[in-house]
């Protein structure tokens, strides 16, 4: 997007790069298009990002502390991850606090707000909701450019991978694509949007639909919106409604994993095949928008395994469906411009 600055970025992850939960740091490193000057984790130091995750498709090196990251030239050190209990520990804030002396900016994407707490220093905090998210309108269903919308069987399967996969498949194919961040990864990887789990519930179709305007505003092929929770989980379905109505999509994207447990322990998680119809018949009470493609999870899976969900649900479901990590995310885009 125009407007956006650009960062260097020295990625604070100490102790807990290799976290699969230090979800911020790993979506900043493998699809941030601003530069990682450094990674800061004194476990890992000395090796470099490629060595310690070639998952994340990116190099820079590892250091120990703060200061050896300054040495780089960040203009700004994010906050990887969220520890447990989700308030940061004294030594993080102590190093944050020496970023700030030095000028860098902080960016966090916790519900803990950090600019309380360095008062005079230049702080983002990614889930600080703007002053003025409307309600929803209706603009937004008279967007010209393509919309699909990822939605989910569950929370924390990959919508927002599949989005980012959706757009790099669109643009090796000279597809122009926009992704709509809605989460704090999101955001932090794009350098614009809205967290809506922040927003006040009434405005959360009114935030999608205004950050779907932004995205039209330079008239894409696609608009790729990045799904939130889940139709049938019952903490996130409110914004998953929010989103979905309020970003008027054309079309849906399925993600679904392997897993069969149930949500948070209380709720059978649907199959793919019977939450898309609902998804579907939700989407319908404003606008049309079928279910044509499942992206599918299948991490931490042998090949032969994860070949034969893949199969399954795609016998289920009778859709196109890939996991665009293992496998690439082009039968996704195919039938989105099918749509």
């Amino acid at each position: 997007m125009t407007g956006v600055p650009k960062r260097r970025y020295a990625v604070l992850a100490e102790g807990r790069l290799r976290d699969p939960n230090a979800k911020t740091a790993h979506g900043l490193i493998r699809y941030g298009e601003d530069e990682i000057v450094a990674v800061i984790d004194s476990t890992l130091a000395g090796q470099r990002v490629l060595e310690a995750m070639p998952e994340l498709r990116r190099d820079a090196p590892i250091v120990a502390t703060v200061e050896e990251a300054l040495a780089y030239g960040p203009t700004s050190i994010l906050v990887g991850l969220a520890p447990p209990g989700g308030r940061l520990p004294e030594d993080w804030l102590q190093t944050l606090r020496t970023a700030a002396d030095a000028g860098i900016e902080i960016v966090s994407g916790l519900h803990q707000r950090l600019a309380p707490l360095f008062p005079g220093a230049k702080v983002w905090d990614v889930r600080e909701p703007p002053d003025d998210v409307p309600l929803f309108s209706g603009e937004g269903l008279a967007v010209e450019s393509k919309v699909a919308l990822t939605v989910g069987t569950s929370s924390a399967i990959g919508k927002m991978t599949a989005t980012l996969e959706i757009q790099r498949a669109a643009s090796k194919a000279g597809v122009s694509a926009r992704f709509v961040p809605t989460g704090q990864t999101g955001v932090v990887i794009a350098g614009w949007g809205i967290c809506v789990d922040a927003v006040v519930s009434d405005f959360v179709a009114g935030a999608a639909e205004q950050l779907v305007l932004r995205a039209a505003e330079t008239s894409p092929d696609l608009v790729l919106v990045e799904g939130q929770g889940a139709l049938g989980h019952p903490a996130y379905s409110g914004v998953t409604v929010g989103l979905l109505h309020g970003s008027c999509p054309d079309c849906l994207v399925l993600c679904a994993d392997a897993s069969e447990e149930r949500i948070m322990g209380l709720v059978p998680r649907p199959s793919p095949a019977r939450i898309a119809l609902l998804y579907e018949q939700t989407a319908a009470l404003v606008k049309q928008a079928p279910v044509v493609a499942v992206s599918v999870n299948t991490k931490g899976l042998e090949d032969d395994v994860a070949g034969e969900f893949l199969a399954r649900v795609a016998d289920e479901t009778g859709l196109p469906t890939t996991d665009p990590l293992r496998h690439t995310a082009t039968p996704i885009l195919k039938a989105i411009l099918e749509a």
